[in-house]
């Protein structure tokens, strides 16, 4: 098993297609997302000249070797291991006709550091083929291992592509950069959900990316009842802000989540749900004692869970992308093999949203919400010390320098 490299598709019972949509906004970038959703069915192996490329630009495979501290060099050897992967999609398919139920649920998705609106393919096709619409956004607040804009020269016709490079990481304390990046992406997360409302009431998108895809499909079919945001590492933190400002989200999934950027006085003031699915590599003291922080609200359903032999790349795809000798040593993967770790973690998923979206008809594995299972570990495998005293010091003083999303 563990020898399969590469996006693996979705398992559920739908094809999925995928499409691009870039907009100007109310700000200067706009917002700029991936849509995964159930298309009509076919046989997606004998499809593969339809299928996007993970990388969309060069510049995001850079981006990330970068952030890796990879030598310069080397990036040519790189780009040749890595190679050029596809995602088991089809690009620009439509929208799959249904009578029952009539509308899919919407997942809003938030990319970690250095990661961009493909890096979560595996986990955002997963919830596609299983009727949900995902909206996996690229984050401008500088962030992403790479993004762009489009700039109108002053002749009002030539367009010309600005590329947005990846912030370095800030000297000294990081809350003050982390928690103003952390506001900005719960803005365009907000921005990203009107959008979606628009869609929905089929109203004209003027999409910069001109795919020819014709976004009117979407008409009525984008059930704004059921949201959930989901989000990995510094997406976690962006999907709790928004959890605090947006009560069209109903409730969250957290992969890994940091929660040095998220503003202590929010703790108690987000009322949504929220399953915490962390990895046994990555956690340390001060950041569980975050997470425990929004456990304790009385009447409202918090869970935490962490999957043994599990990584912090674990939750994305390049845990598919190398094989177990490479993997290994640049840590996107564990001792647990990528797939098992990655079918407990949809699993998890799919169930807290079937529980809290209340969907009709949905089954769920509750005994994984439970932490019940070979891999799992109900709550975590982090040590705290129980005296309240030591949980204060360990809240602001034994605080761990930003995740390295491509290491760890």
């Amino acid at each position: 098993m563990g020898s399969r490299l590469g996006i693996r598709a979705g398992t559920g019972p739908h094809t999925v297609g995928v499409t691009d949509i870039r907009t100007a906004g109310p700000d200067k970038h706009g917002v700029f997302l991936r849509l995964f959703y159930p298309t009509e069915p076919c046989d997606i192996r004998q499809r593969r000249r339809d299928w996007p490329t993970w990388t969309p630009s060069r510049q995001y495979l850079d981006g990330y070797l970068k952030f890796m501290a990879v030598p310069k060099w080397t990036f040519p050897l790189c780009r040749l291991i890595l190679g050029n992967p596809k995602v088991p999609a089809i690009l620009n398919a439509p929208l799959l006709k249904q009578e029952t139920p009539s509308k899919f649920p919407v997942i809003v998705f938030s990319h970690g550091l250095a990661g961009q609106r493909t890096t979560y393919s595996v986990i955002c096709s997963e919830m596609a083929s299983r009727g949900y619409l995902v909206a996996s956004i690229e984050h401008r607040d500088g962030s992403a291992s790479a993004t762009y804009v489009t700039r109108q020269e002053d002749d009002g016709k030539t367009q010309t592509v600005e590329w947005i490079p990846m912030t370095p990481k800030p000297e000294g304390d990081e809350y003050p950069v982390r928690n103003k990046q952390v506001h900005e992406r719960a803005d365009e997360l907000g921005h990203m959900l009107d959008l979606l409302v628009t869609m929905d009431q089929g109203s004209n998108i003027n999409n910069l990316c001109k795919t020819g895809m014709d976004l009117s499909q979407f008409k009525d079919k984008l059930d704004l009842d059921r949201v959930a945001a989901m989000g990995h590492s510094f997406g976690g933190a962006s999907s709790l802000v928004s959890l605090y400002r947006d009560p069209r989200l109903k409730c969250a999934v957290i992969l890994d989540g940091w929660m040095l950027p998220v503003d202590r006085e929010m703790y108690p003031q987000i009322s949504q749900p929220i399953l915490f699915i962390n990895t046994e590599a990555f956690h340390w003291p001060g950041n569980i004692v975050r997470m425990n922080r929004l456990m304790g609200m009385d009447g409202v359903d918090r869970k935490m869970i962490t999957i043994k032999g599990s990584v912090h790349q674990s939750q994305s795809d390049f845990t598919f992308l190398f094989g177990e000798f490479f993997g290994t040593r640049v840590h996107s993967r564990g001792p647990l093999d990528p797939h098992v770790v990655i079918d407990i973690n949809n699993e998890a998923s799919l169930a807290f949203m079937a529980k809290h979206l209340d969907l009709p008809g949905g089954d769920y594995n509750s005994a994984v919400l439970e932490g019940e299972g070979e891999h799992l570990i109900k709550g975590t495998n982090v040590k705290l010390d129980p005296r309240p005293a030591k949980e204060e010091q360990a809240d602001t003083s034994v605080e761990k320098p930003t995740p390295d999303e491509a290491k760890l």
